[in-house]
């Protein structure tokens, strides 16, 4: 009995073009997409460069260069992986939602060391709003790029207003085991 022949082409160009359907963006909204790639990068790339003037607006006492230039790291990886993504943004919609969703994380984590650990009050005018405003216009582009089910904008916006109470769990956790 003969095996049975497949296209496998045929096959695989239909899966992948079923797949990458790309919404169809008007000129507005990829220039939009585009400006807010620029102008958060930039925002990124800010801190670093200003911590070396004004450490205390952007690290906790007592400052370790380790986690400094851990952090700077993680700023410029956000703010490259914007810029890199500007070629198109309809195909790299994700990378504004990734990069949005861990600034939203950041930003929580911070309220969360203001409201605990009682830091100095300056993060509250510089941090926090800087935070909370790129995290804003990155998931609004990529809703803009990519409109996602419900489902899954709710379960990112509760896994950011949850994650301060995940932090406190893990301090109680880390007082109760290593302390």
């Amino acid at each position: 009995m003969p095996t049975p022949r497949f296209d496998i082409e045929r096959i695989g160009y239909e899966t992948r073009r079923a797949i990458e359907r790309p919404l169809q963006l008007d000129r507005a909204t990829l220039r939009g997409a585009r400006a807010v790639g620029i102008v958060c990068a930039a925002l990124f790339f800010l801190p670093v460069i200003l911590s070396l003037a004004f450490p205390s607006a952007f690290f906790y006492p007592p400052y370790h260069r380790v986690y400094e230039r851990m952090l700077g790291a993680l700023l410029l990886a956000f703010g490259l992986g914007l810029l890199l993504a500007l070629r198109d943004p309809s195909r790299n919609a994700g990378v504004f939602a990734v990069v949005g969703l861990a600034t939203g994380f950041l930003g929580a984590a911070n309220v969360y060391t203001l409201l605990v650990d009682h830091a100095d009050p300056l993060h509250w005018v510089v941090q926090v709003p800087l935070l909370a405003g790129i995290t804003a216009v990155l998931v609004v582009t990529y809703m803009r790029l990519r409109r996602p089910h419900p489902v899954v904008v709710r379960i990112v916006v509760a896994a950011v207003v949850l994650l301060p109470f995940a932090l406190l769990l893990y301090d109680v956790a880390y007082g109760a085991f290593v302390h």
